[in-house]
């Protein structure tokens, strides 16, 4: 094992014992996500979240100490003022955009999750076609040759950091698969290499189109797109994962009102999170600790919430 290296994914043969695997935030599988250890400061869990999952080719989820420390303006400086790294970090590649050719070519009502939206959702909310159309072209939903949908992540600039490929089943419950539209494009030699993803806000493009209205985050982009039809009068942003609540990325909702909705078992990891950002006047809202854990607003309005 080269001990060159600060930061190495968690095994028996670093640590001396076996590693201690979680679930991975992406395909929420358990006992699989494999951690990286901090090898100058203890072996250390770097966080929670920052680690690879055991299965690359259906989940393919890599969050490195490089990506957490990106995103994490704060954990960064920590890390410089205590023990820093045997050999300096190679800087990161320059924000390099999607071209916007790509959403409107995968923009398409085909996927499987908007055709439960539309069939199942809107006759169950009672949602009217205008609702459901304002929706569909607001977030600029995409689908793929297999009917998976794509969520594109925009800023409000209008540039393309992303796109997000999740596959969901005909009751909207989400499959196996999750993907970014970069992989492939990188295969296919459409993008470099070296082409680093940097996430956004899902919806953060919707700022500048609403700029008066109130900002309410959430963190599945699917929640997003049900709470943005039932309550129209707010602006619905995601996070895309409990881990994307970074500085960072809340930058862009600078001078804006915020209410911020955690899935249930998520309020305190939230709280600590909004604890590091300044300059945004938000409040974090409760109201899903009462139900079982990872409950969120899309479960309550459908009515599929259910008592821990």
């Amino acid at each position: 094992m080269n001990k060159d290296y600060r930061y190495q994914l968690e095994s028996k043969r670093l640590t001396g014992h076996q590693p201690r695997k979680l679930t991975c935030p992406q395909c929420g599988r358990r006992k699989c996500l494999v951690r990286y250890v901090d090898t100058r400061d203890g072996n250390q869990y770097v966080a929670d979240h920052v680690g690879k999952c055991d299965h690359q080719h259906s989940c393919g989820y890599h969050y490195t100490p490089s990506d957490y420390y990106r995103d994490n303006q704060w954990a960064r400086e920590h890390a410089a003022t205590t023990l820093q790294p045997a050999t300096p970090p190679a800087p990161l590649p320059p924000f390099q955009p999607l071209d916007m050719q790509y959403v409107r070519r995968s923009h398409s009502p085909q996927s499987t999750l908007w055709q439960w939206f539309t069939n199942d959702v809107a006759k169950r909310l009672s949602l009217s076609a205008d609702d459901v159309r304002r929706v569909y072209h607001d977030y600029q939903l995409g689908a793929t040759r297999r009917s998976d949908v794509i969520f594109w992540q925009i800023d409000r600039q209008g540039q393309v950091h992303g796109g997000h490929i999740m596959q969901y089943h005909a009751d909207g419950h989400r499959g196996g698969y999750q993907g970014w539209v970069h992989v492939p494009l990188i295969r296919a030699g459409l993008l470099p290499v070296d082409w680093t993803l940097y996430q956004c806000l899902y919806g953060e493009h919707l700022l500048s189109h609403y700029p008066d209205r109130h900002v309410c985050l959430v963190e599945s982009e699917k929640t997003a797109l049900i709470m943005a039809a039932v309550r129209p009068e707010h602006l619905w942003l995601a996070t895309a994962g409990s881990g994307g609540l970074s500085p960072e990325r809340l930058n862009a909702l600078r001078g804006r009102r915020v209410t911020l909705f955690p899935d249930s078992g998520c309020y305190q990891k939230w709280a600590r999170q909004m604890q590091l950002t300044t300059g945004i006047l938000y409040n974090l809202s409760p109201r899903l600790e009462c139900y079982r854990p990872n409950t969120d607003l899309a479960d309550l309005v459908l009515g599929e919430a259910q008592p821990p």
